[in-house]
């Protein structure tokens, strides 16, 4: 049977069962979507900032039926609470979201792969509780490699927390989806294709749980407006080197070509010299596309991912 039939049928399988689930967490509800079998390894992705769950849907349906898959909207995003309004957030403060999910499912082990603020996220994770994630896999992750090297400490902190709390921020940030302008579905269409350059295809993925009506026949984005400028730490390269290459998880990175050609990665010379790793468990590869191609061209990746996935998976 040719492989591309295999494919169809695992994709069929898996997309039968797309189930919805809400997770309860101490600040609200956490939601997210699932494909696959409870009882098969599992695999928690974790998306990136204002995304939602579904964006990982074009991607899951393209890897091996034979784990479970549990992609979660962060809080604030999709159809997940915030988390209480008022005071600014970093990166460690969504820590705890994966960790909810990893209790509510009583996963001894997991697998991760995050999208660009999700592998930041799942990085500080793998920190703070070793030895639970068995796999990384990142995709584009730009944030968990932030340096702010040439951003003074003055600049860096009125930039994520001196502005945020002058008096017309503070009340944008914190109004709740009832104060959020609304647009026409053509309008919403136009302004996301702005910024990511979607398929109409992935376009869909990623509005499923983004936008909602808004009467008279307009809508608008759901997104807590805090996640624009979720506070990353302005770490230098080298601490960065010695924290992420220090733990022994089998990581595979996927980098967007053209994030790589616009300088994205070059104060972390690190992340491309697989030497730099100790424990030789890093490796990297370089795809052509931009920031989102995970949704944009999921096969472009999908079968390197599976490959990573599959590897040593008695010992899930």
């Amino acid at each position: 049977m040719k492989l591309t039939r295999l494919l169809q049928i695992a994709m069929k399988s898996l997309e039968k069962t797309e189930t919805a689930v809400n997770i309860k967490a101490p600040w609200g509800n956490l939601t997210a979507l699932t494909w696959g079998d409870a009882l098969n390894p599992p695999v928690l992705l974790c998306p990136g900032r204002m995304e939602p769950c579904t964006a990982f849907r074009p991607l899951v349906l393209r890897l091996p039926n034979s784990f479970f898959y549990v992609a979660l909207d962060l809080p604030g995003n999709g159809s997940s609470d915030t988390l209480p309004l008022g005071v600014r957030f970093s990166v460690q403060d969504l820590v705890p979201s994966v960790l909810t999910v990893v209790e509510y499912y009583k996963w001894k082990n997991f697998i991760f792969i995050g999208h660009s603020l999700g592998a930041a996220i799942g990085k500080y994770f793998n920190l703070a509780y070793p030895g639970r994630v068995t796999k990384m896999v990142e995709l584009d992750p730009i944030p968990a490699y932030n340096t702010d090297v040439d951003m003074p400490i003055e600049d860096w902190y009125h930039y994520y927390y001196g502005n945020y709390y002058k008096e017309d921020s503070y009340k944008k940030h914190n109004a709740g989806i009832e104060t959020a302008p609304k647009y026409t579905l053509e309008k919403i269409k136009e302004l996301v294709q702005s910024v990511q350059g979607l398929t109409d295809e992935a376009l869909k993925h990623q509005l499923e749980r983004m936008i909602e009506p808004a009467g008279d026949g307009l809508y608008r984005f759901t997104y807590d407006q805090r996640m624009k400028h979720v506070t990353l730490l302005p770490f230098p390269s080298e601490f960065l080197k010695k924290i992420y290459t220090a733990p022994t998880t089998p990581t595979f990175a996927i980098l967007a070509e053209e994030m790589v050609d616009l300088g994205a990665y070059d104060d972390v010379p690190f992340l491309r010299d697989p030497s730099a790793w100790p424990n030789k468990n890093f490796r990297y590869k370089i795809v052509p596309g931009g920031h989102d191609v995970h949704l944009n061209d999921p096969g472009c990746m999908a079968d390197d991912i599976s490959q990573f996935l599959l590897e040593n998976k008695s010992k899930l």
